[in-house]
């Protein structure tokens, strides 16, 4: 990486300029170390700095309702991968997830085509994605799973179990993708895990119950966090609220009055 690069050019001048000024060939590795750290934080600073700019204005283009231009604006960050490293997995994160969301509106919309292409360009986003971004792997997962690939989804979710552990919407999903290819027993010491991890977490807990009483568990109970990986499970009532649309109150019923 450049940035990498420059920074190491920067920590052989420090060196060359300790040894010249002390004639002491050990002289020269602390300049270097400073040289290399400062010049390396500076210029990753700056690539941060560029990079969160670009995310920003794909986040404003996207909630414009822009996907395509979201897009070409995430594509635009792909250059800055080669000056920081994980860069590029960070952005293909962003447009793995962005697909997934395009896949899951044509699958709602029942445009199967369109939803296949877009799941598919997401997968392969994602599988370049950073192995510790839990979310992108859980997205990923989500993938194999719309697609009808559950040991695959399985694989990749115990494969980000380690930072995955402290948030229970990554062992809601593992445990729904259990549960959906009939493995309910799997799903319970799954569920069980999570709750280790994450004593006294009312969505596990309600997801540990149900299962235990052999029903289907509603994974509502993770709230925000799994309409955002499961949008078409929003409920109608929160829908129209996130669209500023007042619901209706329904009629009350009148009966008729009695004769006198």
């Amino acid at each position: 990486m450049y940035n990498i690069l420059i920074a190491s050019g920067a920590a052989v001048l420090g060196y060359l300029l300790g040894y010249l000024v002390t004639g002491n060939a050990f002289a020269g590795f602390l300049p270097a170390l400073l040289a290399f750290v400062v010049v390396f934080i500076l210029l990753a600073r700056r690539t941060g700095k560029q990079l969160e700019s670009l995310f920003q204005g794909a986040m404003v283009l996207l909630q414009a309702g822009k996907i395509d231009e979201a897009r070409t604006a995430l594509e635009a960050a792909m250059p800055l991968g080669k000056w920081q490293i994980l860069v590029a997995e960070q952005i293909h994160s962003q447009l793995g997830s962005l697909d997934y969301l395009q896949g899951v509106g044509h699958t709602v919309q029942k445009h199967p085509t369109q939803a296949k292409a877009s799941f598919a360009a997401g997968r392969a986003h994602l599988e370049k994605a950073w192995s510790r971004d839990w979310r992108a792997k859980a997205t990923l997962a989500a993938i194999h799973h719309r697609e009808g690939r559950p040991d695959d989804a399985v694989k990749v979710l115990e494969a980000a179990s380690g930072p995955g552990k402290t948030e229970a919407l990554y062992w809601g999903l593992y445990t729904f993708v259990l549960n959906e290819a009939k493995r309910r027993d799997e799903a319970l010491q799954v569920v069980g895990r999570g709750l280790a991890e994450n004593k006294d977490n009312k969505a596990l807990a309600a997801l540990q119950e149900a299962l235990a009483n052999k029903k289907r568990p509603d994974m509502k109970v993770l709230g925000e966090s799994w309409f955002q990986m499961f949008p078409e499970d929003i409920p109608r009532e929160k829908l129209m609220e996130m669209q500023g649309i007042k619901p209706q109150p329904r009629p009350q019923k009148t009966f008729p009055q009695p004769r006198r």
